[in-house]
């Protein structure tokens, strides 16, 4: 088969389309990762309420 070199344009597009495509899946997980996990919710094993600010408590 004949090989042929890549041209500029073909380089670009293809290190485009890999930062970008990078870019959104690190945006993705540094997102969740900053979510609560859904299994940690009221009723589940391991779950605790939050206590309210003693401010509030005192009143």
């Amino acid at each position: 088969m004949n090989k042929q070199k890549k041209s500029k344009m073909e380089w670009f597009i293809i290190i485009g389309l890999i930062l970008l495509f990078g870019s959104v899946w690190l945006l993705a997980h540094w997102n969740l990762s900053r979510q609560p996990p859904h299994h940690k919710g009221p009723g589940s094993v391991g779950y605790e309420e939050p206590t309210p600010p003693s401010d509030l408590i005192s009143k």
